[in-house]
């Protein structure tokens, strides 16, 4: 009986030395890593810049002689997972332009906003006055002839004041879940309001904006271009100022060939490239050729 109880008194022994050495010990057991959290997710805008379309060669009369230019349709669709949503605004009036801010939504969260992205301006017009998006797309006239791929100077730069950016026509043939039912962005920019301190602008999932041919600095000058083959690029968000899904589809070009006789512009249209920005270089091309005209003639 002793031994048996002489046992059992070494083994609880035993047991408590244990437990006490994991206690001492516990506090050098590292501890498991805390979960970070996952961020939401941004619901980004992917803007889709549209192939050139609505050519067309109009000619006026400067100082007496006669002057050519090309006018083109640009647009630009909101094809991503948000919209595209910007917000100008300005301490006070005595500065003419407009900070713009990025708005992106995201999903289970408060919005994130992305300072600085580019300006606004009030713009005085013919046909409009309001405030515009600056920059948001960039149309050039580049030379086809001995020009490296993908890369080259503008020969024609345009001179467009910005973008009223809204809502003005539906996507059709893309299923987009995130596109709303009906036109969020309606609102006209500030119509004849060049006082105002902000300015709320975008383009909802599913939606485009565009503007017609000579609407506005929606055309480029043909004089003094000698013949030959060019390319007109449309680009959006050329500085990648605005966050977005992508940038691939953010240029679309169309490929030309420039003659003259007696004086006027022979324009014919070789191919219509979308989502490049170098067409005719082995790029994907749509349409059959088509020669342009003098369309309009006005003094």
């Amino acid at each position: 009986m002793r031994s048996i109880a002489l046992r059992l008194t070494l083994l609880v022994g035993a047991g408590a030395l244990l437990v006490g050495a994991a206690l001492l010990l516990g506090d050098r057991v590292p501890a498991a890593a805390p979960t970070r959290p996952t961020p939401p997710q941004k619901l980004l805008p992917d803007l889709d810049q549209q192939t050139p379309s609505e050519l067309q060669v109009q000619m006026s009369f400067v100082k007496g002689r006669r002057s050519f230019r090309l006018g083109f349709r640009s647009a630009v669709r909101n094809l991503g997972a948000g919209p595209l949503i910007v917000n100008g605004w300005r301490v006070d009036r005595s500065t003419p332009e407009m900070t713009v801010d990025q708005v992106v939504e995201r999903a289970g969260a408060a919005p994130q906003v992305i300072h600085g992205v580019g300006r606004m301006l009030y713009i005085v017009s013919s046909d409009h006055r309001h405030w515009h998006y600056l920059a948001f797309d960039r149309y050039s006239l580049q030379t086809y002839e001995l020009r490296p791929t993908g890369s080259g100077p503008a020969l024609v730069q345009d001179h467009k004041t910005g973008f009223c950016l809204g809502d003005r026509y539906r996507v059709g043939g893309h299923p987009l879940p995130a596109a709303p039912a009906e036109r969020v962005f309606t609102r006209r920019c500030g119509l004849t309001q060049p006082g105002r301190l902000s300015i709320h602008e975008g383009i909802s999932v599913g939606y485009g904006d565009d503007y017609s041919a000579f609407l506005e600095g929606q055309d480029l000058p043909l004089d003094g271009l000698p013949g030959g083959r060019y390319i007109l690029v449309h680009r959006v968000n050329a500085d990648r100022g605005l966050e977005e899904l992508t940038y691939q589809n953010n240029a679309a070009s169309v490929l030309l060939h420039l003659g003259w006789q007696n004086g006027e512009p022979l324009l014919r249209v070789l191919a219509r490239c979308p989502d490049q920005a170098d067409c005719g270089r082995g790029s994907r091309t749509i349409g059959q050729p088509a020669s342009l005209r003098v369309l309009e003639r006005f003094r």
